[in-house]
C-alpha cells in the first residue's frame, strides 16, 4: 500500500509541475500581447495627434494667408485707383490742350474739322464715365489673387491625403545622383571597413581609409593579424540594428557614393578612427587627425605595431614587383576558363599567379593597357 501511495503522489506532483509551467507560459504570452497592444495603441495615438496638429497648423496658416491676401489686394486697389485718377487728369488736360491748339490752328478751315475737335473735347469729359463702366471690379481682383495663392501654397497640400502634406522616402530604391545633397537613410550592411550598403545604395565613408584587404598588420608582439577583417567587423557592430543617415559629399569613379554618415548622434567615421579600425584622411570636408592621434597614443587597433598607410603599402608592393617583372611591368595578365583577367601586385595570390604567354597571357605596365587589351580586373585584385 505504501508503494502504491508513493507512485500516486509522484504522478500528481508531475501533473502539478506541468500545469504550473503551462499556466506561467500562458501568463507570459498574455503579458507580451498586452505590451504589444499598448505599444500599437500608443503609436496610433501619436500618429493621430500629429495629423491633427498638422491639420490645425494648415488651417491657421490658411486663415492668416487669407487675411494677408485681403490686405495686399486692398493696397493694390488703392494704388490702382490713385494711378487711374492721376492718369485720367493728365489725359483730360492733354486732350484739352490738343483740342484748343487744333482749334486755333484749323479755325480758318471752318466746320470741316469742327466735329473731330468736338469729339476730342467730349472724350476728355467722358473719361470718368468710361472708367466707371470697366468690367473689372475690386472683388474680381481679390478672387484672382486668392486663387493664385491657393494654387501656390495649397497645391502640395491638396495632392496629399486628408489635406496633410506627407513627405515619403523609400531608402531601398531611392538613389541620389552624383553631387546630390539628398540624405541617404536606412539600415546598413558593412562590406569592408569603410564601405557599406545603406538602404540599397553603396556608400563609401569620407575622410577615412580602411586597411587594404590583403595588407599585413602586426601586433605589439610582432604577431600578424587581419586588421582589414577587424575593421569590417567594427563597422558592422557600429551600424547593426541602427538607422544610418548619410550626407553625400562626392562620388567615386565606380558606383559608390562618398558621404558623411551618422547613427543617431554618432559619427561613424570618427568612431572607427577613434578605435583604431581605419586611417584618417585629410579632405576638403574635414579631417579626423585628432581622433587618429588619440588612437595612436592609446595603441588601439592598427596602431598596436608598425603599419603603413594603404597607399604607401601598395606603392611598396608595386616597386618590389617591378624588380622581378619583365621590362618592369608588374601587372600579370592571365587566362582562366577562357576569361582574360589581370592581377595587381597587392592582389591575393599574386605570387602564385602564372603568366602563360603561350596561352595568351601578358605583362602590363598599367591598368589602362590591360583593359585596352581586353583584360578585366580579377575579383581578388
Amino acid at each position: 500500500m505504501f508503494g502504491w501511495r508513493g507512485r500516486s503522489e509522484g504522478f500528481e506532483w508531475k501533473e502539478y509541475v506541468r500545469t504550473t509551467i503551462l499556466v506561467r507560459r500562458a501568463d507570459r504570452q498574455r503579458r507580451v500581447e498586452d505590451v504589444r497592444a499598448a505599444a500599437v495603441a500608443k503609436v496610433k495615438n501619436v500618429a493621430d495627434a500629429g495629423a491633427e496638429a498638422g491639420r490645425a497648423s494648415i488651417s491657421f496658416m490658411g486663415s492668416q494667408f487669407s487675411k494677408f491676401l485681403w490686405v495686399v489686394s486692398e493696397a493694390l486697389l488703392d494704388f490702382a485707383a490713385a494711378t487711374v485718377s492721376v492718369l485720367r487728369r493728365w489725359a483730360k488736360f492733354l486732350l484739352a490742350v490738343l483740342s484748343d491748339a487744333f482749334g486755333v490752328m484749323l479755325a480758318p478751315l471752318g466746320g470741316t474739322l469742327g466735329r473731330p475737335i468736338a469729339g476730342l473735347r467730349a472724350m476728355g469729359k467722358d473719361l470718368p464715365g468710361v472708367a466707371q463702366k470697366l468690367p473689372i471690379k475690386s472683388h474680381h481682383v481679390i478672387a484672382a489673387l486668392g486663387a493664385l495663392g491657393l494654387i501656390y501654397i495649397g497645391g502640395p497640400i491638396l495632392r496629399s491625403a486628408d489635406g496633410v502634406a506627407v513627405a515619403k522616402f523609400t531608402p531601398d530604391t531611392a538613389k541620389p545622383a552624383a553631387g546630390s545633397t539628398t540624405v541617404i537613410s536606412g539600415r546598413a550592411v558593412a562590406i569592408s571597413g569603410d564601405l557599406m550598403r545603406v538602404g540599397g545604395t553603396l556608400v563609401r565613408l569620407s575622410n577615412v581609409e580602411a586597411p587594404d584587404a590583403h595588407q599585413p598588420c602586426h601586433r605589439a608582439n610582432g604577431r600578424r593579424w587581419n586588421c582589414a577583417s577587424a575593421a569590417k567587423a567594427g563597422l558592422a557592430r557600429l551600424i547593426r540594428r541602427r538607422t544610418v543617415s548619410c550626407t553625400p559629399t562626392g562620388q567615386e569613379d565606380g558606383s559608390a557614393i562618398v558621404a558623411q554618415c551618422h547613427t543617431e548622434k554618432i559619427d561613424v567615421a570618427a568612431e572607427l578612427v577613434r578605435h583604431g579600425y581605419v586611417f584618417s584622411v585629410r579632405s576638403f570636408f574635414g579631417s579626423l587627425s585628432g581622433e587618429e592621434d588619440a588612437a595612436r597614443a592609446a595603441k588601439a587597433g592598427i596602431w598596436q605595431g608598425e603599419i603603413l598607410r594603404p597607399q604607401a603599402w601598395r606603392d611598396q608592393e608595386w616597386q618590389d614587383a617591378m624588380h622581378s617583372a619583365p621590362d618592369g611591368c608588374p601587372i600579370k595578365g592571365y587566362i582562366r576558363a577562357s576569361s582574360k583577367l589581370y592581377a595587381l601586385p597587392w592582389s591575393e595570390n599574386y605570387d602564385r599567379t602564372k603568366v602563360r604567354t603561350d596561352k595568351g597571357g601578358r605583362w602590363f605596365c598599367s591598368e589602362d593597357d590591360a583593359k585596352a587589351a581586353g583584360f578585366a580586373p580579377s575579383s581578388r585584385s
